[in-house]
């Protein structure tokens, strides 16, 4: 029973990447991917030579398991996680992070936002993050 339930969470978990553009054939070279109870409405990255932003069409917060998938620039590279959609990028950010150097060749890095003892964390990996592990 505990397997089939783990199967059915990480096949929803994937419809979810999948249905964001960043499974399959998306070209994203950074997912950001919640996997946490804090309330994030906007997820904006920073490159050397370019800068963009996600939120959810209709404002409301990500839901555990949501994500959002970008197109890299040159490294290095901060992303910054809002509770609110955001003007002014260096202001009033939950989390953030720096990944120093692009993914290896045919690789793309995933930031997992989890719960911390001392709030959000933002993890970096280029495995795909365990919907089980938060």
């Amino acid at each position: 029973m505990k397997k089939t339930v783990c199967a059915g969470l990480a096949a929803l978990w994937l419809a979810g990447l999948a249905a964001c553009g960043c499974g399959g054939d998306m070209e994203a070279d950074l997912v950001f991917v919640n996997q946490s109870d804090a309330v994030i409405v906007e997820v904006v990255v920073e490159f050397q030579d370019q800068s963009g932003g996600s939120r959810n069409a209709d404002g409301s917060p990500l839901r555990r398991g949501n994500s959002f998938g970008f197109e890299a620039g040159e490294y290095p590279a901060t992303v910054y996680v809002y509770d609110k959609a955001v003007g002014d990028v260096a202001e009033g950010a939950l989390a953030r992070i720096t990944i120093r150097e692009a993914p290896p060749e045919g690789e793309r890095w995933y930031i997992a936002a989890r719960d911390g003892a001392g709030g959000l964390r933002l993890l970096t990996s280029t495995q795909l993050p365990d919907p089980d592990e938060a």
